[in-house]
């Protein structure tokens, strides 16, 4: 009885072992490559604003034929047939987040997991180009692109409030464009222009006066 158990306890470890190599029925090393091939697939996106709200797209790239992914805000299936060369653009996202999930396409290995692909787009502050931001773009409730949780009403008077300290006049400052070595001498030239024009007509009564005198003193 004893041997049998043993036998018994001998041939699982052995399935054990042999179901260790595979993953799923599918051949561990080829999970392993298609989920190194998967870290090699990039994501980034663009955006369009229309009617001031911000529409997102995806673009993957570097997909293989032995992968599929799902979107998983959509639950839409995407394969390698459906891409140029391995690479796909996804249009008109909404929301700020979401991820595409990988797949084996391999029919001896379909449907086995091999990693997820995270993305997430910034916040679009529809204020940002109300006309108060003007003359203060670089004002943390001014940008394009931030989170802003405040009404019209609430927003505008942290601006206000906001612009009634000493923070904005230094921002102004730095708005301002550098000034050429031209662009000072026509600064002091306007500042001082009488002192200027006083000291050329002095200077020109004093030629013509000198002048004058050696053509008396000739005569």
């Amino acid at each position: 009885m004893k041997k049998k158990i043993i036998l018994l306890l001998l041939l699982c470890l052995i399935n054990i072992r042999a179901y260790s190599l595979t993953y799923g029925g599918c051949d561990y090393s080829l999970v392993s490559r298609l989920k190194s091939l998967v870290t090699n697939i990039n994501i980034s996106y663009s955006y369009n604003i229309i009617e001031n709200r911000p529409y997102f797209d995806v673009t993957i790239t570097n997909l293989i034929p032995e992968v599929y992914f799902v979107d998983t805000l959509t639950n839409s299936t995407y394969t390698y047939n459906t891409t140029q060369d391995g690479e796909i653009t996804i249009y008109n996202y909404t929301g700020d987040s979401g991820s595409f999930k990988f797949y084996s396409a391999i029919d001896a290995c379909y449907g086995i997991s091999l990693g997820t692909k995270y993305y997430k787009f910034p916040t679009y502050n529809v204020y940002h180009a109300d006309p108060i931001c003007s003359d203060i773009p670089n004002y943390s409730l001014c940008k394009k692109w931030v989170k802003v949780n405040y009404s019209k009403e609430e927003f505008e008077k942290k601006v206000l409030e906001y612009k009634k300290t000493d923070d904005v006049i230094e921002e102004k400052k730095d708005l301002e464009p550098e000034k050429t070595f031209v662009d000072i001498i026509i600064e002091i030239y306007i500042k001082y222009y009488y002192y200027f024009l006083g000291s050329i007509i002095i200077i020109c009564s004093t030629i013509i006066i000198i002048h004058n005198k050696k053509n008396k003193f000739k005569l």
